[in-house]
């Protein structure tokens, strides 16, 4: 049973392949560049074989050659590629130690200028606590001073030793 579905679909493929290349064929210039092409090919064929037939050694050795010059070409580009990637490789790794290098040293001064900064945050914040202080003290003492100028006012008395005598009396 599984040999005759076999030969159905192989036939179907067939058929279906036959039918392809008919249309394909239907039109007449696919049909002339078929044609030319299997030309070609066969002229290529005939003529690599009677080159053979005519000299096998030399065709053999001539063809070993070609694939010897191939591969040296092949390997001398891998060399080429690998000394590239050494070369390069090595100067990548070198510059991505130094990027991380340098990130961390700039992180390090980061928190250097982060902390200058809190000194100088706790400094200003001293010297601001200390003039507050110093105004407060003032205020007061400027306040005792009025209360004692008034006080003194009703005296004639004044701060600025101003006397009720000219000073010139001689």
């Amino acid at each position: 049973m599984e040999k005759t579905k076999n030969n159905k679909v192989g036939l179907l493929v067939g058929a279906g392949a036959l039918a392809g290349i008919s249309f394909i064929l239907l039109n007449p210039k696919t049909r002339t560049k078929v044609k030319d092409s299997s030309m070609n090919a066969k002229d290529s064929v005939v003529t690599y074989t009677q080159k053979i037939k005519e000299d096998p050694n030399g065709t053999k050795q001539s063809l070993v050659e070609n694939a010897k010059q191939t591969l040296s070409s092949a390997q001398q580009a891998l060399e080429k590629v690998q000394n590239v990637w050494a070369n390069e490789g090595q100067e990548i790794k070198e510059t991505a130690k130094n990027i991380v290098d340098e990130t961390k040293e700039l992180g390090d001064q980061a928190k250097d200028v982060k902390e200058g900064v809190k000194d100088a945050k706790s400094d200003i914040d001293e010297a601001r606590n200390t003039a507050m202080d110093a105004g407060k003290k003032v205020k007061k003492e400027a306040k005792s001073t009025n209360t004692s100028s008034t006080s003194s006012d009703s005296s004639n008395e004044t701060d600025h030793h101003v006397l009720d005598e000219p000073i010139n009396k001689m």
